[in-house]
């Protein structure tokens, strides 16, 4: 099978909400690029491209997936059930208030520049559904499938989020009845804003670089947790308001 028609399996998945067996005849992008090739196709089969997630710790590379904008929902958020796991992260998602497009001298974006264009933050789930069936699926086709995303739930936007946005904040993530998560910090780049500016230079050498109005997720409080149909989960993050998320009963 080739790339083209790996794009046209996860096209079909993502419009069916049925997930595909990742069997040998499903061919592996040839390399990260091409991987992200095929996301971005599949995205943009979808709408237009208005978020990413990113996970990136340290100075090490990173890695990211595009979000089409039909798929990025405010609090509180309800979809239909499918016929796939679903799971949800709590996170703290950002907004860009400015392009940041490739420089002419192609310098890199320093984390001062970084900051500046970014107009606020926001507590968010991040949406996960893999389109791709296996107890253990290869990480280029994890990315080829924008790394399992499925969409964001967005909270009231902080404005002032320098102050918000802290690698201590306490995170809260009730799913039903039962406390998933209770933790203070444990994000996986420390600071959640650290991993933007990876991001902006990663995209800044492409031809899809982050644009004004462009939102930002950028790792899970306490990881990924199953939400069933007719569930509700709430996530509490401190400095952001709460947001709310839930799935129609079958």
């Amino acid at each position: 099978m080739t790339t083209d028609s790996l794009t046209d399996v996860l096209i079909n998945a993502r419009r069916s909400g049925c997930s595909v067996p990742a069997v040998a005849d499903l061919s592996l992008p040839p390399d990260e690029d091409a991987a992200d090739r095929v996301q971005l196709e599949v995205v943009r089969s979808l709408g237009p491209i208005a978020g990413y997630k990113v996970f990136q710790v340290g100075e090490g590379e990173g890695k990211w997936g595009a979000i089409p904008a039909t798929r990025i929902l405010s609090s509180p958020a309800v979809t239909d059930a499918v016929a796939s796991e679903q799971k949800v992260e709590a996170e703290i998602a950002f907004r860009f208030q400015q392009d940041l497009p490739p420089r002419d001298d192609g310098s890199a974006y320093s984390k001062e520049d970084v900051w500046a264009a970014v107009g606020s933050a926001f507590a968010a789930f991040e949406l996960l559904q893999s389109r791709l069936i296996a107890s253990s699926i290869d990480p280029l086709l994890v990315r080829a499938d924008s790394m399992g995303n499925s969409g964001l739930v967005i909270g009231k936007e902080v404005p002032k989020w320098r102050s918000a946005v802290k690698p201590d904040v306490a995170v809260r993530l009730d799913i039903g009845d039962a406390t998933a998560v209770d933790q203070r910090g444990g994000h996986p780049s420390g600071d959640p804003a650290h991993p933007l500016v990876w991001l902006v230079n990663a995209l800044s050498r492409t031809d899809h670089w982050i644009k004004a109005g462009d939102i930002v997720t950028t790792g899970a409080f306490g990881g990924s947790h199953v939400i069933r149909p007719g569930e509700t989960t709430i996530a509490s993050i401190e400095g952001f308001e709460s947001i709310r998320f839930s799935i129609e009963r079958v």
